[in-house]
C-alpha cells in the first residue's frame, strides 16, 4: 500500500532574513498569521502600517542605527528595492 506523502512546513523556511542599507544590516523577522491579520486591518493607514513593519525589522550590530531612522533619510531607488524584497518574501 502506497504511503501518503509528508509536507514538511518547515523545510526551506527561516525566521527571519538579513538585508544591507547604508552599510549596515538589518534581521526582518517573517510574520506570523496573527501578524498578518492585524497588517490587514491596518493596511489603508500608510503610516501605522509601515511602523508596524518596521517594528519586525532589528539592527544585527546594536551599535547601528534602528532602521526607522535610516529610512528617513533612504532615496527612490533604495525604497524601490526595499519594496521588491518584500514583496518577494513576503509573496507578494
Amino acid at each position: 500500500m502506497p504511503q501518503n506523502k509528508v509536507y514538511d512546513l518547515n523545510e526551506s523556511v527561516q525566521e527571519y532574513f538579513e538585508f544591507q542599507v547604508g552599510g549596515v544590516n538589518y534581521r526582518f523577522r517573517h510574520l506570523n498569521t496573527e501578524d498578518l491579520e492585524h497588517l490587514k486591518e491596518i493596511e489603508t493607514d500608510e503610516k501605522k502600517s509601515k511602523e508596524f513593519m518596521f517594528s519586525f525589522i532589528d539592527k544585527v550590530d546594536a551599535s547601528s542605527l534602528d532602521f526607522s531612522e535610516v529610512a528617513k533619510k533612504m532615496i527612490a531607488p533604495q525604497w524601490i528595492r526595499f519594496r521588491k524584497m518584500i514583496e518577494t518574501e513576503f509573496g507578494g
